[in-house]
This record gives C-alpha cells, sequence and structure tokens, in this order.
C-alpha cells in the first residue's frame, strides 16, 4: 500500500519513510521484548529504569526524523500532507487513549496501551498520508 508509490519519492523521502520505519520496528522489538520480561520483580530499579528509557527512544527518533524531514522538505505540498498527517495520527492517538482511559477506570486492562501510542501514531500518520496522495492524484 504505501510501499507502492515509492516510485514518486525522491531518495531524501525515501530515506525518511524507511528510517520511521525503522523506529516502528525497533518501537515494536522493545514493545514485544518488554511484554517478555513479564515480571518485573527481579529486577532492579536501575534495570526497570533502563528498559522504561529505552522506550522512548524510537519515539525520539521519529520525532528528529519527521521534523528533520519538515525542515529539508522544499515541496510546500508534501510538506503540507505531512503535517495534515502528523495531526490525524495525533488525534487518532488522543481518542484510542481517552476510550482506553476510559475503559480502564472500569475494567481491569492489563495491556501495554502505552506504549503502542507510537505504532498507531506511526501506522495512522503512514496511512493518513497515503490516502492523501491517493486522493490528490
Amino acid at each position: 500500500m504505501w510501499w507502492s508509490c515509492n516510485r514518486n519519492l525522491n531518495a531524501f523521502q525515501l530515506r525518511s519513510m524507511r528510517q520511521v520505519s525503522g523506529m516502528l520496528g525497533a518501537c515494536v522489538a522493545i514493545t514485544c521484548g518488554i511484554r517478555a520480561v513479564s515480571d518485573w520483580d527481579h529486577l532492579s530499579l536501575l534495570t526497570r529504569t533502563v528498559v522504561s528509557v529505552l522506550t522512548v527512544v524510537p519515539i525520539v527518533g521519529t520525532l528528529l526524523i519527521v521534523a528533520r524531514y519538515l525542515a529539508r522538505e522544499t515541496d510546500e505540498y508534501l510538506r503540507n500532507l505531512v503535517v495534515r498527517s502528523i495531526l490525524w495520527a495525533f488525534g487518532v492517538v488522543m481518542v484510542t487513549d481517552t476510550v482506553i482511559g476510559s475503559l480502564a477506570q472500569y475494567y481491569p486492562l492489563h495491556l501495554p496501551f502505552g506504549l503502542l501510542n507510537m505504532d498507531i501514531f506511526v501506522v495512522t500518520g503512514m496511512l493518513a498520508l497515503r490516502l492523501q496522495l491517493r486522493s490528490s492524484e
């Protein structure tokens, strides 16, 4: 789907897309790794802190990649589409967090929803961008 428009992207855009995809992959790997360590009781406080900080690295990396892309993109139209896609992704994450937060008050949810925010953000942003590119063709 998203990768079908690669022939229309220049090298800088492709590199940025690959870097964001890599950050999403790192986020998924970290999320799965944290889920694999289900018993936190045997970990030291330092280890728990390092693992918690490690979950932020892909998020900060994605923000830096997108900020660099927006700063260097020369096409105003594409820059506008990316900004709109980011806003859509942020909106979906906010709605999802609000619904999950409301449900968590009444039901015992033991899933890593906070760690899924990055996944939801990147996937929604890429889908929104692809839909906008498709509608502009």
